[in-house]
């Protein structure tokens, strides 16, 4: 065979399998980057608590990682003294770290089946209250010194109005603490969570972490 036409063959076959090398790669990032589109677009759309028996996505070790439970508890800023509220408890990740840090903890979820398992695996802690509810409708007026949403708000439908449940149930004085991470599917930025809280009345009091896992303190305004 001439020279030539081997060179021409080669160079034909080449592209072929550079491109099958990489398709099943780009197949698999672009399903991954639609399903994600996809997904956020449908909870922004409507909003929906996680369901339960999904523990081992809230408490996998990476997430771990980035949101040590140690170390948010130490960022709100809990006092000895305090009475602490945590909306959207969940499968009880944070709850002990916070409950630590209090004289009592009331430990909120809108699923019974999460306030149970966290319940149980708390039951060596005496200073914890359970509350099973909707966070638009506490029914809780002036008993938290700090109240603490740790990747709960976007996925409550009408977030305004648990925002303003959350300031009936503040103690003068009190702060309100919230935590968003791009981990989640419904996650919002943090300039959106500034906004939902400046259109009723708090005003942002302190910042820690950065776009990816962030936690911002909020006071009524004075």
């Amino acid at each position: 065979m001439d020279v030539r036409a081997c060179v021409v063959i080669r160079a034909q076959r080449l592209p072929q399998r550079r491109v099958r090398g990489v398709t099943p790669l780009a197949i698999l990032l672009l399903a991954f980057a639609v399903f994600q589109i996809v997904i956020r677009v449908w909870l922004r759309l409507r909003p929906q608590a996680i369901p339960f028996g999904w523990s081992w996505l809230l408490e996998n070790p990476w997430r771990k990682s980035y949101r040590d439970p140690e170390r948010v508890a130490e960022q709100c800023g809990i006092r000895p003294t305090d009475t602490v509220l945590e909306i959207g408890c969940g499968s009880g990740l944070f709850t002990r770290s916070l409950a630590t840090r209090c004289a009592k903890l009331i430990a909120h979820d809108i699923e019974p089946r999460y306030v149970a398992q966290t319940k149980a695996k708390l039951s060596d802690l005496s200073n914890i209250e359970y509350l099973v509810g909707d966070a638009r409708d506490l029914g809780l007026d002036s008993v938290a010194d700090v109240i603490v949403l740790i990747s709960v708000l976007p996925e409550i439908p009408e977030p305004l109005l648990a925002l303003e449940a959350c300031k009936r149930a503040l103690k003068p004085g009190g702060r309100i603490v919230i935590g968003e991470e791009l981990f989640e599917p419904e996650y919002v930025t943090s300039r959106q969570i500034d906004a939902y809280a400046r259109a009723v009345g708090l005003e942002v009091v302190g910042r820690e972490g950065n776009a990816w896992a962030y936690l911002h303190t909020f006071a009524l305004k004075s």
